[in-house]
């Protein structure tokens, strides 16, 4: 027996790790197909990368010398699923990270309507339920060929298999459905909004209070005229009140 092989990184860390757009795309990416992390999304670049550096290598060569790799690269290329058959080295350059992340059996398992979200489709296949062909397929990042794509199903003894299982994608929306028609554990008629309008006597409108009028408050005696006043009364007081009485006080 010969020593085993060295185990080597399958990918490359970024140039630019803080490199804030790439990092937003990045999470969109991890978002949209349920990637566990980043990492998924580095080894897929990775492999886009020597593609293209491959393709350019070529496209740098002469015609009869390019000929047999050209062949071999787009034939790879082809059975994989990543291009047509009529592609050239061209197409390859204009690959992107997307077109590798569709081919996985992860997001394939989601697509063909068994599984209801990327991250429960990622689920069935650790746990064993998919089967290609006659074998069990437990890696979600393996990439699905176009011939083993129409073998994709549950293996006999799944409980998925039951067209009745809750977690199907066709029973979880239905249930959903019947869930909105339920409210406070009770079965109820359809949603305020989407009830016939009763007819009748026209809804009597309520009119809004009429507000109080404002008390009008005594005017203010300027002190000049209260002065006067108390002048005038002071001068009737020495008229009525006797000089006898007047000398008393």
């Amino acid at each position: 027996m010969g020593d085993p092989r060295k185990i080597r990184k399958k990918y490359k860390t970024p140039r630019h790790p803080f490199d804030r757009l790439r990092i937003d795309h990045d999470i969109q990416i991890v978002g949209k197909y349920g990637l566990r992390n980043k990492k998924a999304v580095w080894k897929h670049s990775t492999m886009l990368r020597n593609f293209r550096g491959n393709a350019r290598k070529l496209l740098s060569l002469d015609d009869e010398d390019r000929k047999v790799g050209e062949q071999e690269l787009l034939g790879r290329l082809q059975r994989m699923g990543l291009v047509s058959k009529k592609a050239t080295l061209d197409d390859v350059l204009s690959l992107q990270v997307e077109t590798f992340l569709e081919r996985r059996l992860q997001t394939l398992v989601f697509k063909k309507g068994l599984a209801t979200t990327p991250h429960h489709a990622r689920q069935m296949i650790v746990h064993g339920h998919i089967l290609i062909g006659d074998r069990i397929a437990k890696s979600p990042s393996y990439l699905v060929s176009p011939t083993e794509e129409s073998l994709l199903t549950f293996i006999p003894t799944s409980p998925y298999r039951k067209s009745s299982h809750k977690a199907l994608p066709a029973n979880v929306f239905k249930g959903k459905k019947s869930a909105d028609d339920r409210r406070g554990g009770r079965r109820r008629g359809p949603p305020s909004r989407d009830r016939p309008k009763r007819r009748g006597a026209p809804p009597v409108k309520k009119e809004a209070p009429k507000p109080k009028p404002k008390e009008e408050e005594a005017p203010l005696l300027k002190v000049d005229e209260k002065a006067k006043e108390i002048k005038e009364i002071a001068e009737k007081a020495e008229k009525v009140v006797p000089k006898k009485l007047k000398d008393e006080l």
